[in-house]
């Protein structure tokens, strides 16, 4: 016999939306053990335990929670795989930040067997060079199952409901480039069907088609864009996207869409996914590029559709 479960989620302090619902299935074969429940409730802890360790500056407490290869995609910076850059990233972080206050939100967890997709946010008040600074913002958490049975961060992404003043101070300069997708492919062979949506999410974005783009989404996908508030529900995210793509006078000069790693699970893909435009307008000309996680749902013609969605931007100089 199979219920369903309803996890009412708040969102009381952002602006878009009070209260999400998200409706997930579980089995009551066995009412003395709710598994699901069980690791969300451990997902939770340590995200909280991760929190409390930024709060009080303790670097080494904090990057326990990583697995040694990670990967995190901090908005502005680029790109962090392992440990050790992400320790050079955050030793600086903490160091340039006095955290007065920090409170974290899980959103939502999604049970991927033994990996949990964790979506959170956050409200965070900090002294930086004698500078009072605020941030609203989200985050996206893999953990996985580590050797010894511990849930560990393979990936995370994090940004902010609003824009920054001085992004600059929240990059960590490593003489780091962002790979070129030909960089990629010679040392992965990336599925031919995240190939094939990549270079479809590039015409959306060259024609500047709000409705191509807004399809990739599932009916009951989130979306966290740069800078912005959640967009969450087709009837939300098609007007959001038809807005975005149809303001200012800017010309898609080139741009690349592309897939840095990925992994399959049952019913769902998650894609770690990277971005390169070439913009110009009619007084000016430059570049953007960046990262996210995406977690696309198969549907059950077998297609894939965009379930939950992040994304980031490099600084550029």
């Amino acid at each position: 016999m199979v219920q369903s479960k309803f996890i009412i989620v708040r969102l009381s302090h952002l602006k878009v939306f009070p209260i999400l619902l998200f409706a997930l299935s579980c089995s009551t074969k066995t009412p003395e053990r709710d598994f699901y429940s069980e690791k969300k409730q451990q997902v939770s802890e340590l995200s909280k335990a991760l929190f409390e360790a930024e709060k009080s500056d303790d670097l080494q407490a904090f990057l326990s929670y990583y697995k040694d290869e990670a990967i995190s995609l901090p908005e502005f910076q680029l790109m962090l795989v392992g440990k050790d850059r992400i320790k050079v990233f955050y030793k600086e972080i903490f160091q340039r930040q006095s955290v007065e206050f920090l409170k974290s939100d899980t959103l939502e967890i999604i049970d991927l067997g033994n990996t949990l997709m964790e979506i959170g946010s956050f409200e965070k008040r900090y002294s930086d060079n004698g500078s009072d600074q605020q941030q609203r913002g989200k985050y996206f958490r893999i953990w996985e199952v580590d050797t010894d049975g511990d849930y560990k961060i393979k990936a995370e992404t994090f940004g902010f409901f609003h824009p920054i003043e001085n992004p600059e101070r929240l990059v960590v300069e490593m003489g780091l480039t962002q790979p070129d997708e030909s960089d990629i492919l010679i040392q992965k062979e990336i599925p031919f069907e995240l190939k094939a949506y990549n270079a479809l999410m590039e015409k959306g974005v060259r024609t500047r088609n709000g409705n191509l783009r807004a399809d990739f989404f599932a009916e009951d996908g989130l979306f966290m864009p740069f800078a912005h508030e959640p967009v969450a529900g087709m009837k939300n995210l098609r007007p959001y996207l038809l807005d975005y793509s149809s303001g200012g006078q800017v010309n898609i000069d080139s741009i690349s869409c592309y897939t840095y790693d990925y992994q399959y699970f049952d019913g769902y893909l998650l894609e770690y996914a990277m971005f390169k435009v070439k913009w110009s307008t009619p007084d000016n000309e430059g570049r953007t590029e960046g990262n996210g996680i995406r977690l696309w749902k198969r549907m059950p013609d077998h297609s894939l559709r965009l379930y939950r969605e992040s994304g980031t931007h490099n600084y550029i100089k």
